[in-house]
């Protein structure tokens, strides 16, 4: 339940970073249990709470995918008739160490401590295997491709909105 409060006070808005499979499945489970509970008072109080809580569903689920190492448009996939592919994400493990998205939330201070203080005796192979391409893996930028990632988030909203008043006219 505390991370189901962290979720919708702390985290309203938060897109970016990563976030753990218990946060994910623990504010998923709440979140459930409390929709029932809206749609059995009275189906307004459910669409209102639905609506509501629209933006903290959507960040943890990029939080997740994100800790997957996935782009947060994979979150379009939940309203899909493939579906489960986004939920299989979700039930993957995290991303041992950092990425694009950010460290490990898994990784304790002293894990990153020790892993930092190692020794670099080997040859650094990613520089030998692209020595000779003219695209380097490690080049790679997101930002480059999609430009901002506040208007994925916009676009993502936008395309849920959009699935919901086409789903309802049908």
């Amino acid at each position: 339940m505390s991370l189901y409060l962290d979720i919708i006070l702390k985290n309203y808005f938060n897109f970016n970073g990563r976030a753990r499979r218990k946060e994910f499945w623990s504010y998923f489970l709440v979140h459930i249990i409390v929709l029932l509970f809206c749609y059995v008072i009275h189906s307004y109080i459910f669409f209102l709470y639905l609506i509501l809580t629209l933006c903290p569903t959507l960040g943890v689920g990029i939080r997740r995918l994100h800790d997957t190492g996935r782009s947060g448009w994979w979150i379009l996939a939940m309203n899909s008739p493939v579906f489960f592919i986004y939920y299989y994400f979700m039930f993957l493990d995290s991303d041992i160490s950092a990425n694009i998205y950010g460290e490990s939330p898994k990784d304790s201070y002293m894990d990153r401590i020790m892993r930092d203080n190692q020794p670099e005796n080997n040859i650094n192979n990613e520089n030998i295997i692209n020595k000779n391409s003219s695209f380097k893996l490690s080049s790679f930028d997101p930002e480059k491709i999609f430009g901002n990632e506040a208007l994925v988030q916009v676009i993502i909203i936008v395309v849920i909105i959009l699935s919901i008043i086409i789903s309802k006219n049908f």
